[in-house]
């Protein structure tokens, strides 16, 4: 080392460990922004709600389509939120931790992974599907094949990351379920 580096390589890398604070207004916003989601959610309940006596099937359906749509949007944001602060940021005190979901104190990076995939390819299927409904009315040909490809895209990345996973925990001795005896979260 380069004499009277020392005390800047222990400046930099106390400025490195502190950067992870930057994500907490990050974080707060994404709880926001739920709050807002849920928002949404009940505008379009209550709309449903009072179209639905003279609502035709393809409009019940597109309705509960988005419904489902918020809820699993809902869901990515709290594993973003919940992952990202326990990942980045500082551990979650663990006073409580026995009542809550096993995946949110548990869950390796490859399971975050694996699940944050899984709720994007259920997000896009749902796109895809609300835009073959929509096909006969204002959604083109061209639209609802470029939803396609993205949902054989996110597919195809979904098994790459899967198969990838795979390997990497089988050559590294993991128990093929996400986690080895040592990971807790």
């Amino acid at each position: 080392m380069v004499e009277g580096w020392g005390g800047m390589n222990a400046l930099i890398s106390r400025l490195v460990v502190l950067s992870r604070w930057v994500m907490v207004p990050l974080l707060l916003g994404l709880i926001l922004a739920l709050v807002l989601l849920v928002g949404a959610f009940f505008i379009t309940l209550w709309k449903f709600g009072q179209a639905l006596p003279t609502a035709t099937e393809p409009e019940v359906m597109m309705a509960l389509l988005t419904l489902i749509d918020f809820t699993l949007i809902g869901g990515l944001i709290v594993i973003v939120i919940s992952s990202g602060y326990e990942s980045f940021v500082a551990k979650i005190p663990d006073k409580d931790r026995e009542t809550w979901p096993t995946w949110m104190t548990r869950v390796s990076f490859s399971g975050l992974k694996q699940k944050l995939f899984v709720s994007m390819m259920a997000i896009s299927g749902i796109t895809l599907l609300k835009g073959l409904m929509r096909l006969e009315v204002s959604v083109s040909e061209a639209q609802v094949r470029w939803l396609a490809v993205a949902n054989v895209i996110f597919i195809v990345a979904y098994a790459v990351l899967t198969l990838t996973d795979y390997v990497v925990h089988r050559d590294n001795g993991h128990n093929g379920n996400g986690h080895n005896g040592n990971d807790t979260h």
